[in-house]
């Protein structure tokens, strides 16, 4: 009965938010519909949409919580002996309950939106018109292709599983995170929308929308983050980015948005790129919905692609077609209100981000491409490509650089135009120090990889001239007496998110550089050396799980003749799926993982002989906290932004 309790909510959300869409068409004939009943029915569409679809999404929940097996996508996503964690988990591990917590995010930024105060409240109501719009839309998708609450009879006695490879604690953290991120920029987009329709010349839209870009920005570089931790420790291959297209399709709106936060900075304090900020805005969740169409309509293989019906593809082009086209149309038509003339020099602070602009849109675009290219040439030229890791590295590499000099020198430019002779003259001290660090990084490192060194000076240069900015801050607090070391948030945000990039850059180069493999037979009390470390094979193990049964290696990780750590990787055979996967085990320290993972036992030998692999990877836990810091600085930013209220 709860599931179609579920389905009716659904039908009824679907119902409401067409008559949502509808209304405005109807105030516009009838003019005896007051002004203020307008606004106020558009908030009561927004609430009624958002409740609807929290008990659509509660009822699914619960479904899946008690095994309930006549529903589809329980059955093929569920089993009775499944941990508790991952039947709650299971529910968006699939494509119907995936497009449904979609819609939930939605509703619940149209929700929260629908409780701010803005002194526009015909700019509030067309806000929340277009969220509406992009809820019902959404709501049709799921009906009538994506229908969460299909039934099966008669219903099978036990489900068929949820995918083994993510029965993982990961899994149910990582897509709501990803969708807070990807979905927020709906009122982003909302909120573009609005104001293109806007005749309010006075409207500052540049303070209502900066705290949902950070919020959603914040969400989605949480959900890329333990995207690639859940990659890095689950899928067992040993490395944190595949390059793969659904990697690449969650990256592409994050490398827009972080452009968009850069150009709001500027659009606030000189009143210019105002059209920037538009059209980023457009572009990032028209990249979020491109994300949602790789993923959801079938054209790709990966891991994280649930959908197996291609036609529902057709329906998310068309979604995607109809959103973004408006957008762009919408763009084009108004955009003049909001040109700004005014000549911006290349040795500026603005000049610098305007930079920043063009290479992070290059860099997109370019990855982009790579990413859909292979697609366009197997539908139309018959052939099939594979772009992989090496030429996305090969395009990632040359942008670095100026992004990099970006972010050691854009903070110390001024405002409307500097000069080389005062910005050399305030920096000597800080040059001077750089050019110590990078001697010194390069006399570490004699004899490695060029371009690891490279980016291990760069990673250093960004790290020390954000503490350099710092350091000149405090110098003058002291000076001025004062008891407490202030630092204005701003400062303080775009420093610490800068440290974290640095960190980031460190450990990725490290991780995929530097990193150390070995492949080999090895019997059991037999030892291999990798870098500082002695891995120990002490034999395997057959254990039974709650629905699995595995095979668990025992390592001993040996440092100075002393045991430091035990790893236990496992390769698990799961009962009803039939399927393998393969546990990694690893050991994780200040300067480099030992990652484990077991393979099959050598039937040729005689002895007990099994094949693993064992790597030692440089500075990966400098990644996640590199990450840590980029939304700490995010998060900053974010409650500084709630400060500013129109």
């Amino acid at each position: 009965m709860i599931s179609e309790i579920g389905l009716f909510s659904l039908i009824l959300c679907l119902t409401v938010t067409f008559l949502g869409f509808l209304f405005p068409t109807f105030t516009f004939f009838n003019k005896k519909v007051s002004y203020v009943n307008s606004i106020s029915f558009q908030k009561k569409i927004t609430d009624l949409t958002f409740f609807l679809i929290f008990f659509s999404f509660f009822c699914l929940t619960y479904s899946f919580l008690i095994s309930d097996f006549s529903l589809k996508v329980v059955s093929s996503n569920s089993n009775s002996q499944l941990p508790l964690i991952y039947k709650f988990s299971g529910v968006w591990g699939n494509h119907e309950g995936s497009i449904l917590l979609w819609l939930f995010v939605m509703t619940l930024f149209g929700f929260l939106f629908s409780r701010c105060k803005i002194m526009d409240l015909n700019f509030k109501k067309n806000v929340l018109l277009v969220q509406t719009v992009l809820s019902f839309l959404v709501c049709l998708f799921i009906v009538f292709t994506s229908n969460p609450f299909e039934k099966i009879l008669p219903p099978p006695i036990d489900g068929i599983d949820l995918n083994p490879l993510l029965q993982d604690p990961g899994l149910a953290i990582h897509p709501p995170f990803l969708y807070l991120g990807y979905v927020g920029f709906s009122i982003v987009y909302s909120i573009s929308i609005a104001t293109l329709l806007s005749k309010n010349k006075k409207l500052n839209f540049i303070k209502i929308l900066k705290p949902w870009v950070f919020l959603s920005w914040i969400f989605l570089t949480c959900g890329i983050g333990l995207g690639s931790w859940w990659a890095y420790y689950e899928l067992g291959w040993g490395g944190f980015w595949f390059w793969d297209p659904v990697e690449n399709a969650s990256l592409l709106p994050w490398i827009t948005a972080s452009a968009l936060l850069h150009t709001m900075v500027v659009a606030e304090k000189k009143n210019i790129f105002r059209n920037w900020t538009l059209i980023l805005s457009i572009i990032t969740f028209s990249l979020s919905l491109l994300g949602t169409f790789l993923v959801r309509s079938g054209v790709l293989v990966s891991v994280h692609a649930f959908a197996n019906d291609p036609s529902r593809g057709v329906f998310i082009l068309i979604l995607l077609s109809f959103i973004c086209g408006f957008g762009i149309f919408l763009f084009l038509k108004n955009s003049q209100k909001f040109a700004y003339e005014e000549k911006i020099y290349f040795l500026s602070r603005e000049g610098a981000i305007s930079l920043n602009n063009v290479f992070m849109l290059t860099l997109s675009f370019t990855i982009l491409v790579g990413t859909i290219y292979p697609l366009f040439s197997s539908v139309f030229f018959k052939s099939k490509l594979s772009i992989g890791a090496p030429f996305f590295n090969s395009i990632l590499a040359p942008v670095i650089f100026p992004m990099t000099i970006g972010m050691i020198l854009g903070p110390f430019l001024r405002w409307g135009r500097d000069d080389f002779a005062r910005l050399s003259h305030k920096l000597n001290t800080l040059l001077i120090m750089l050019f110590i660090i990078s001697l010194l990084i390069w006399y570490i490192n004699f004899g490695g990889p060029v371009l690891s060194i490279i980016f291990f000076i760069l990673g250093a240069c960004i790290i020390s001239s954000s503490l350099f900015e710092m350091t000149g801050l405090m110098k003058q607090n002291i000076k001025k007496k004062l008891k407490i070391l202030r630092f204005p948030a701003k400062m303080l945000a775009q420093n610490i998110a800068h440290i974290g990039v640095a960190i980031l850059i460190i450990g990725a180069t490290g991780s995929s550089i530097l990193k150390i493999e070995k492949i080999q037979f090895q019997k059991i009390t037999e030892i291999v050396k990798i870098n500082d470390f002695e891995v120990k094979f002490l034999g395997i193990e057959r254990i039974e799980g709650p629905n699995y049964l595995s095979n668990m290696a025992t390592f001993e990780i040996i440092k100075n003749n002393k045991i430091v750590a035990i790893l236990k990787p496992e390769k698990r055979f799961y009962n009803t799926g039939k399927q393998v996967t393969t546990e990694a085990a690893i050991y994780s320290t200040f300067l480099g993982d030992i990652y484990i993972a077991i393979g099959d036992k050598n039937t040729s030998s005689q002895k007990e002989v099994w094949t693993t692999r064992i790597w030692f990877n440089p500075f990966t836990l400098w990644i996640w906290f590199g990450i840590f810091l980029i939304v700490g600085g995010g998060t900053i930013s974010f409650f500084n932004s709630m400060k500013l209220k129109e």
